[in-house]
């Protein structure tokens, strides 16, 4: 990690700190009595005049009643640890109101939602710290993208930024809705209402970002089809379809459940804490895809700048006759066009190392094919230097490094050239090769090849960094469903 951005991530922990020791002062400092309002069940009687009420526990004391018309209002202290209730006697009728007393003697609400005095402060913090985390993160974006810096790190800054915008952006929403049912009027008064907002955030992505997956979803069978069309069955070519299907499944599956609970407190719980799951994972995983697509898209568009030195073109497949096929032809050329213009601007040359071994269908060698190519474009040969082992892009990278390396013992510039879809994939590997500022060069193809791809990187994201996805997917899921049970305490 860039040493400006693992500046910007110890503020935000050390932000993120602060902000929890705050949360524990307020409390402390301001959970000392609570005041609760009740609006009691007169079923069209007279007003009411009489009540009584009762502490079943005395772990908390009554410093305060009052009726006004058909609203009760009455402020407790504690007196020792543990849970009470009182209850309130009035006409014919009762209500039951529930509290908890707890150390340093503080006293939090357990009736209707949980809360305690001071709670606004608290929720304002957390509302602070997302803002903090989403300027970070999306500054971050932003900030590889300004240095060419293309790879996981900036999809995983991309997603979460774009999950905390949205957060930020429901709370600021709702904070201006000036309805009875605003953020101010119902959320803000009670923290557990507030936690029951955020603990269905992950149910509202989802059904906001549908009408995009229902298309992304199209788009990637029919980029599938017409990969199996154009390329033969292989089993990558159907990885759209299998995606389309399983986040179809999730989506549905916790439509239906979200609108269909009913039953025991208990059995409400535990269907409440499997939709979360269920919502958390398709966020988590939309919020990546955003990513990727932006990230992947954004590669393809950059131009490196004209001081390159050795322009890696990356091999695929050839003609039987040895020619190149129209996309790894696309690459030359694209590689060719930069170097022409780099020459124009600069009055550098730059020279090409084509790479990719021979398949076992192939007459000869990718990177033997491309030399004649380029020779024919009329590119002297002394300014080709062909690659000839490698079976893959990882290996494309390696040996290309090391004959451009054999070939001067400088510091130098690189760039690499390769379909516009692939681009993003050619940062990667070319970084696990250390190749030296190598930055990608696009080749432009068919549309119907990017959904495909923009999957397989989001796919390559996760395999990459496999166990820090399970463990962030894991506290994700933990945290959202301790949120869903705490709600039904």
């Amino acid at each position: 990690m860039p040493k400006k951005i693992r500046k910007k991530f110890i503020f935000l922990n050390l932000f993120i700190l602060i902000s929890f020791l705050l949360s524990l002062i307020i409390i402390v400092c301001c959970a000392k009595q609570y005041t609760l309002t009740l609006t009691l069940d007169t079923s069209g009687e007279v007003r009411i005049t009489d009540y009584r009420y009762q502490v079943k526990n005395n772990h908390l004391e009554v410093t305060d009643i009052k009726m006004t018309d058909a609203d009760l209002t009455l402020t407790v202290k504690p007196l020792s640890v543990g849970e009470d209730a009182i209850e309130i006697y009035y006409t014919a009728n009762y209500v039951l109101v529930r509290f908890y007393s707890g150390p340093l003697k503080t006293i939090f609400s357990l009736s209707t939602f949980f809360d305690f005095e001071g709670s606004v402060f608290v929720i304002l913090l957390i509302i602070s710290d997302l803002l903090v985390v989403t300027v970070l993160t999306i500054v971050s974006f932003f900030d590889y993208l300004r240095r060419s810096d293309f790879g996981y790190p900036m999809i995983a800054c991309g997603g979460v930024g774009l999950f905390c915008l949205f957060y930020f952006l429901i709370n600021i929403f709702s904070i201006v809705e000036f309805g009875d049912d605003s953020f101010l009027n119902v959320y803000i008064r009670t923290f557990g209402g507030y936690i029951y907002q955020l603990s269905t955030l992950n149910s509202q992505f989802a059904l906001v970002t549908a009408p995009f997956m229902v298309i992304f979803s199209l788009a990637l069978t029919y980029s599938n089809i017409a990969l199996i069309i154009k390329e033969g069955f292989r089993p990558v070519n159907l990885l759209g379809v299998f995606f389309g299907v399983l986040w179809l499944l999730g989506f549905t599956l916790n439509t239906m459940i979200n609108y269909n609970i009913s039953g025991s407190l208990e059995y409400v719980a535990l269907i409440s804490s499997l939709t979360s799951v269920i919502s958390t994972l398709i966020c988590y995983f939309e919020c990546m895809l955003f990513s990727t697509i932006l990230s992947a898209y954004l590669a393809s568009r950059h131009k490196p700048p004209t001081d390159r030195d050795y322009i890696v073109i990356l091999g695929c497949a050839i003609r039987k006759d040895g020619t190149l096929t129209p996309l790894l032809r696309g690459r030359v050329d694209a590689a060719i066009n930069f170097a022409k213009e780099q020459k124009e601007k600069t009055g550098k040359p730059v020279r090409f190392v084509p790479s990719g071994g021979q398949g076992s269908d192939e007459t000869i060698s990718e990177g033997e094919a491309m030399k004649r190519y380029l020779i024919e474009q009329g590119i002297s040969e002394e300014m080709i230097l062909p690659e000839t082992r490698s079976a893959n892009t990882y290996e494309n990278f390696k040996f290309s490094k090391e004959i451009i390396e054999q070939d001067t013992q400088d510091d130098y510039n690189a760039a690499f050239a390769t379909t516009n879809y692939h681009v993003f994939r050619g940062y990667i590997l070319s970084k696990k090769n250390n190749l030296k500022n190598a930055q990608g060069i696009s080749a432009k193809t068919k549309w119907y090849f990017f959904p495909n791809a923009f999957l397989r990187e989001m796919v390559g994201l996760f395999v990459d960094k496999i166990k820090i996805h399970i463990l962030v997917i894991a506290i994700l899921v933990i945290l959202f469903v301790l949120m869903n049970i705490s709600l039904f305490i």
